[in-house]
């Protein structure tokens, strides 16, 4: 059992003793930290709103691209197919990172959308950070804005931290390591898979393409 585990299990005995009520209420109904509980909802959701449509419109243009490397190999100009084929396989690469980053985000979403009090914020918010904080550095250099306002997002974050603390405490910040690589882990396999079961592997030189491998234009 981990710290955290630890940690939110003795909370939820002391939640039991009437003293405990005041913190157990600092959530809700309007508190500051419900308030930024709820900003760090709005900006997670849009994060994976903006990233869903980036996602779609890189499908759209996987279709164009993989279309003309195959009209450039039926053309037997290998010239052509290659260039197309590389910038494919690159816009792949940037597809991937998308789709995991917003799996990722869709991850600790849930886990911010489950809150009923500061025990289940506790655990909740063990492993936000260091997703966070990833997929933040993976969209380095891929979506300058995203990178940007997930800066911002670990602003709000960091200040849901500091009331913990003050409220209970402790910190959860050192502890989301082991939790947020399993997040991580478990977002890239998906994103993977869908890429395989989504788009058709790029043709390779010499290797007929039959017009059902086409897709529409």
């Amino acid at each position: 059992m981990s710290r955290v585990e630890k940690f939110a299990k003795k909370w939820e005995r002391q939640l039991k003793e009437p003293a405990a009520s005041r913190i157990k209420s600092a959530i809700f109904p309007d508190s500051p930290l419900k308030r930024k509980i709820d900003l760090a909802r709005t900006r997670l959701k849009m994060q994976v709103d903006k990233l869903d449509q980036v996602s779609a419109r890189m499908m759209e243009r996987d279709k164009g691209l993989f279309n003309k490397v195959v009209d450039a190999f039926a053309k037997h100009d290998m010239d052509r197919a290659k260039l197309y084929a590389n910038e494919l396989a690159e816009l792949r690469k940037m597809s991937k990172i998308i789709l995991f980053s917003k799996l990722s985000l869709e991850k600790v979403l849930l886990r911010l959308e489950t809150i009923r009090d500061v025990g289940d914020l506790i655990v909740a918010m063990a492993p936000v950070i260091g997703v966070v904080r990833a997929v933040k550095s993976s969209l380095a250099g891929i979506l300058p804005d995203a990178e940007r306002e997930l800066g911002e997002l670990l602003d709000v974050l960091g200040g849901l931290v500091s009331d913990m603390g003050e409220l209970t405490g402790y910190s959860p910040t050192m502890e989301a390591s082991e939790e947020a690589q399993k997040i991580l882990e478990e977002a890239m396999t998906i994103a993977e898979q869908r890429m395989r079961e989504k788009l058709p592997e790029i043709p390779a030189a010499g290797v007929p393409v039959s017009d059902k491998e086409k897709t529409s234009k």
